[in-house]
């Protein structure tokens, strides 16, 4: 049998049909492959199993109990359904094997820094993930159904593929079409998109889901901006961190990333997709990156950047975020609206330099600038734009409903 260990893991191909006839043979040569690796961890390769008995499965069974950390991947359909007739499945983790699928001329609907959705057919999408393992997807997949269980909104994935040498999900959305294309598609129904929108907004803030995240916002933050802490004085810091020490605490949804891309409209509903970054936290993680996104970023990068990122124009991010605005903050007064939006500009660039923290933390150098020149930049930012106004932003927490 072929194997590899990798990262103390060791892989085992099996091969053909595993029965009675060879069962004793080939239970002696995994542990004996076993043995020799001194692995503690072990998975079987199942894609060129045609069939596994009673016999096979005892050698299953057998190295289950010898290591508890084994598991099965790349089971044919009629290998799982074996293992899933004979209650296997919930003795030891049985990957299917994955289908393969091209996006070749596929719509691509969207694309954020996980992964890039695309229609596949009227049916479903797909979101082909960037540089992620199975893992990282199934726990998606799983955070969108628990999400659905408890009342928020989204579409549910029902089957892992490969594309090329990337993983996706597959999710069904008959006949549906981002929020942001339908807003483009007729703009005279922003008003009406906005209203749904924003109730679906409250949904996801309202939504209680320490029992199933255990992402903290706050925390996540704070540790992001641990990189900068160098490149700032300490007065300044302890100054920032004051901001986060004034958002309460919360057991709610923050989604990550809510921007018009990532709500699908069906049937004159709205769901939610790309649940990868979801945390809990106070929903002023979110509002501080919807107004960052048609807000600051529009002004900033112009109108082909953001039909590209957000599929919407200029002058439609504008008037989507002064909608949202009006309907989210709708029991403000004047002045009490004034201090909100000023506010929100100071958490809208806490979220920029965030975002710019996040890439660079994951580089050693962007277009040719050392990272301690990008990090001095990100310092800057926060000092210029969001530390004169801390005490507004601070104030502003109180008008999120």
């Amino acid at each position: 049998m072929e194997h590899i260990i990798e990262n103390d893991t060791l892989t085992i191909k099996l091969c053909g049909r595993i029965d009675s006839n060879n069962a004793a043979e080939a239970e002696k040569e995994i542990f004996g492959i076993i043995e020799e690796s001194g692995a503690e961890s072990v998975v079987l390769d199942a894609e060129n199993t045609e069939y596994i008995s009673s016999a096979g499965l005892r050698i299953i069974l057998k190295l289950k109990k010898t290591i508890d950390n084994s598991k099965i991947i790349n089971a044919s359909p009629e290998v799982y359904e074996i293992f899933e007739m004979t209650g296997f499945s919930e003795i030891i983790d049985v990957e299917k094997a994955l289908r393969e699928i091209s996006v070749d001329g596929c719509e691509k609907i969207g694309e954020g820094g996980f992964g890039i959705v695309y229609r596949i057919d009227d049916e479903t999408i797909v979101k082909i993930y960037k540089a992620v393992g199975t893992d990282t997807i199934k726990r998606e997949m799983n955070y969108a159904k628990q999400a659905f269980i408890k009342g928020i909104p989204t579409a549910i994935s029902y089957d892992m593929v490969k594309c090329g040498g990337r993983y996706g999900a597959v999710f069904e959305l008959i006949k549906s079409d981002t929020l942001a294309n339908a807003i483009m598609k007729e703009p005279e129904r922003l008003d009406e998109y906005v209203e749904k929108y924003t109730a679906l907004v409250k949904t996801v803030q309202s939504t209680d889901v320490s029992d199933i995240i255990s992402v903290r916002a706050n925390d996540l933050y704070r540790e992001v901006f641990e990189s900068i802490k160098d490149y700032m004085t300490d007065d300044e810091y302890g100054a920032f961190m004051r901001l986060f020490d004034a958002i309460p605490d919360s057991n709610t949804m923050v989604h990550g990333d809510l921007h018009a891309r990532n709500v699908m409209v069906q049937d004159g509903e709205l769901l939610l997709i790309d649940m990868d970054e979801i945390m809990c936290g106070h929903p002023i993680y979110d509002l501080c990156n919807l107004y960052f996104a048609y807000k600051d970023m529009p002004r900033q990068r112009g109108g082909d950047y953001t039909m590209q990122y957000f599929g919407m124009s200029m002058e439609m991010c504008e008037n989507f975020i002064k909608k949202f605005g009006q309907i989210y903050f709708s029991g403000l007064t004047g002045e009490q609206f004034k201090t909100m939006v000023d506010g929100m500009e100071a958490f809208a660039q806490m979220r920029y330099a965030y975002a710019r923290l996040i890439h660079i933390n994951a580089t050693s150098a962007s277009h040719g600038i050392p990272r301690e020149t990008l990090l001095e930049g990100a310092a800057q930012l926060i000092r210029e734009s969001v530390l004169p106004n801390i005490d507004t932003a601070i104030e502003s927490l109180k008008y999120i409903p």
